[in-house]
C-alpha cells in the first residue's frame, strides 16, 4: 500500500511539472527570440509523450519559424496530432493550411471536415467559416444558423490549450 502511494504521489509530481514546463514554455514563446528554441523543445518533448496542447503550439511555432526555420509540412504533422487529440484551434489552423495547400497538396474535402469537427466543438472562428461556405453554397438558413452558434460561442469562448 505504501508504495502504490509512493508511486502516485511521485506520478502526479512529475505531472504538476510537466505542467508548469509547459506554462515557462507558453511565457517564452510570447517573449524574445533568445527563449524561442527552449519553448519549441518543450512543447515538442511533452507533443512526443501525448500532449495534444502542446503538440498545437509545436505547430503553430514551427509553421510561423519561433524556435526553427519555418515548415508548413512538420507543422501540418503537430497540428494533425493536436487536432487528433481534441484540440479545437489546432483543427481550425489545420483546415486553413489544408483550404490553401500550405504543408502539402490543398485538401478542401480534408479541411470541410476538419472545420465541421471543430465547429461541432465550438470553435468561433470555424462556425464563421462554414457559415461562409454555406452562404457561398447557396445554403443561406444553413449559414444563419451557424452564424448564431457563432455568435453564441463568442460569448462563451474557451481559452487556448
Amino acid at each position: 500500500m505504501t508504495r502504490f502511494l509512493l508511486t502516485a504521489l511521485l506520478l502526479a509530481g512529475a505531472v504538476s511539472s510537466s505542467a508548469a514546463d509547459l506554462s515557462a514554455a507558453r511565457q517564452a514563446m510570447a517573449g524574445p527570440p533568445a527563449g524561442w528554441p527552449q519553448a519549441l523543445a518543450d512543447f515538442t518533448t511533452a507533443a512526443r509523450n501525448g500532449d495534444a496542447a502542446a503538440a498545437y503550439w509545436a505547430g503553430v511555432m514551427v509553421r510561423n519559424g519561433k524556435g526553427a526555420a519555418p515548415d508548413s509540412a512538420a507543422a501540418i504533422g503537430w497540428l494533425e496530432q493536436a487536432a487528433r487529440g481534441g484540440v479545437p484551434e489546432a483543427m481550425f489552423v489545420l483546415a486553413n493550411m489544408r483550404l490553401a495547400g500550405e504543408g502539402g497538396d490543398a485538401d478542401p474535402a480534408a479541411a470541410r471536415a476538419w472545420l465541421e469537427h471543430a465547429a461541432g466543438l465550438g470553435h468561433p472562428g470555424a462556425l464563421q467559416q462554414l457559415a461562409q461556405m454555406s452562404y457561398d453554397e447557396g445554403a443561406d438558413q444553413r449559414a444563419n444558423a451557424l452564424l448564431k452558434e457563432s455568435a453564441h460561442a463568442l460569448k462563451h469562448k474557451v481559452t487556448m490549450p
